[in-house]
């Protein structure tokens, strides 16, 4: 076990080199000179000139690079061109917000698991068929198509109709113990951005149990455990439900770094402050050491998710040995 997690950390820092260097050239791809921006519309090439030096944007890129990475292996990303605030403090102040609906919309996707066993157990019924073709449905729609009606139904259509303010379109709420909502209105902003983010992952874990539980429940031992003569609730809960989770642990697992990725759109559409909004920002201004820290932020979560997963691999099922 020791040894297994040894590895994947070394692993971590060659992802998060390849990740580092990836993002540093997609910066510098992208039309938009950061100078430019920086100086204003009517800035005489002077001024634009003395920010390049002044910010160290006239150097070549991978001395650039060279630079940042240096900053990063002491514990320092950097400063924002724009804001002139240190990108570490950036990212603490706004990681809670994007933490909180990751964590919410991982647990908001876990109602799939139940759903996906109880159409396996009833396939092909009514029932199944209705929750396999919403599933389809709800997972081809964009998150961000999706935010934009929960905005239009729940934050506008039904303040109208019932004249209550109960979902807020925008914003977040203080929070207690970094991620924990300290009041109502602090929840309250949370759900819309939550819900928008893990339904459509509902849909695809529930569709996944559902195909996992219909290969387990056809396996030999599946047969035996009922010709022994134990009841549906002991066959299914007891010998089916522990194989059937294991790939959709996997899928709920690596959602957890994945949701992080994919608050930005979200956290934008709901102008929800948190990493997500705080990247779509700094590459629409082309805000180098932003971009590349929260990236690697989200990246670092992203790796730690899928260890943190093997790593329950084990407990779920003693056959899983991390070693071989």
């Amino acid at each position: 076990m020791v040894s297994y997690v040894i590895r994947r950390l070394l692993q971590l820092v060659i992802v998060l080199f390849g990740v580092s260097v990836i993002t540093f050239l997609m910066l510098y791809v992208i039309p938009g000179d950061p100078a430019r921006m920086l100086a204003g519309k009517n800035a005489t090439e002077e001024k634009i000139q003395a920010i390049r030096e002044q910010k160290g944007l006239d150097e070549p890129i991978w001395v650039q690079y060279g630079v940042w990475i240096s900053g990063v292996l002491q514990g320092d990303l950097g400063e924002s061109f724009y804001l002139q605030q240190d990108v570490a403090e950036m990212i603490r102040e706004n990681a809670p917000n994007t933490i909180q609906l990751a964590l919410a919309a991982v647990l908001i996707e876990l109602l799939g698991i139940p759903l996906g066993i109880y159409s396996a157990l009833r396939q092909y019924t009514f029932w199944d068929t209705a929750l396999t073709t919403s599933a389809l449905i709800i997972w081809g729609i964009p998150v961000f198509v999706l935010g934009v009606f929960m905005q239009w139904f729940f934050g506008l259509k039904l303040t109208q109709w019932t004249g209550l303010d109960i979902f807020p379109l925008t914003g977040a709420g203080e929070n207690v113990l970094y991620i924990i909502p300290a009041s109502w209105a602090s929840f309250s902003t949370l759900i819309l951005p939550a819900v928008t983010l893990g339904l459509i992952e509902v849909a695809y874990i529930s569709y996944m149990q559902r195909a996992s539980m219909l290969e387990v429940i056809r396996a030999d031992y599946i047969r035996t455990a009922r010709a022994k003569g134990l009841g549906e609730r002991q066959v299914v809960g007891k010998h089916a439900f522990k194989n059937a989770v294991i790939p959709v642990m996997t899928i709920a697992g690596i959602d957890l770094g994945a949701l992080m990725g994919g608050a930005i759109l979200t956290e934008t559409v709901f102008s929800r402050p948190g990493i997500g909004l705080m990247i779509f920002q700094a590459i629409g201004s082309r805000d180098v050491p932003v971009v590349a820290g929260g990236v690697l932020f989200a990246t670092v979560v992203y790796v730690f998710a899928n260890l943190f997963v093997d790593l329950g691999y084990a407990a779920v099922d003693p056959r899983i040995r991390l070693e071989e």
